[in-house]
């Protein structure tokens, strides 16, 4: 068997199941595939993944609906946050700005949200959260900030302090403490709660995975 034969097969098997459900990030995904995808997609799409993405998804629809300006989402990996908040129609979000320090994100992430590339309402950015500035970037402000991967950051009091004030927030973190990677870990939801200060707080959850707990916070700055 060669090397190109589990790629043509697993195309071949997501445009069967686009097909089947008419769901068309599985299309795209399937696209996707068929041109080259990253070695590390697989992970990007696992189950605890997408569970963590439409748990997001689900809360932002019933408490914040409809984001005044583009959404932006930070640590944005392979787009795939993006394409999930563009095709619920329980959502009205004019545009996604997907950001990643990782310059070898924006060309999959346009990829996979080829659609909205040409629509107007996706575009990807190689940039470190940390050196933008919200209050007066190019572009125009954003609606709503996106930062699910907390966790990674040095300093999220302080990312957070670098803010405007009022600016909505949907933020993500986790008790996986034993990541190399993960530097800015929190105990529990009240933790978060307290590392993040939020002065409006619409919404506080945590979802529970066999290794460790995913913690989001909805609100403002």
């Amino acid at each position: 068997m060669t090397s190109a034969q589990p790629a043509d097969a697993l195309y071949d098997i997501l445009r069967g199941v686009a097909a089947l459900t008419g769901h068309p990030i599985v299309a795209d995904l399937a696209r996707l595939v068929g041109k080259g995808a990253p070695d590390d997609l697989s992970i990007a799409f696992n189950h605890k993944q997408i569970a963590s993405k439409r748990w997001l998804v689900d809360s932002l629809a019933e408490v914040m609906p409809q984001p005044d300006g583009p959404v932006w989402v930070l640590g944005a990996w392979h787009g795939i946050l993006g394409a999930m908040l563009l095709a619920d129609e329980r959502l009205s979000v004019s545009q996604v700005v997907s950001l990643d320090l990782d310059p070898c994100c924006a060309q999959t992430a346009e990829i996979l949200n080829h659609r909205h590339v040409a629509s107007g309402r996706f575009r990807a950015v190689t940039a470190d959260m940390t050196g933008l500035d919200f209050a007066a970037p190019a572009g125009g402000r954003p609606g709503l900030v996106v930062n699910t991967s907390c966790e990674h950051l040095d300093d999220v009091p302080g990312w957070l302090a670098s803010l405007p004030a009022g600016l909505p927030l949907v933020l993500q973190s986790n008790d996986y403490f034993r990541e190399p990677d993960h530097r800015s870990c929190v105990c529990s939801l009240e933790a978060f709660k307290e590392q993040a200060g939020l002065s409006e707080l619409r919404f506080a959850g945590a979802l529970p995975t066999r290794n460790y707990t995913r913690f989001m916070l909805i609100g403002r700055k």
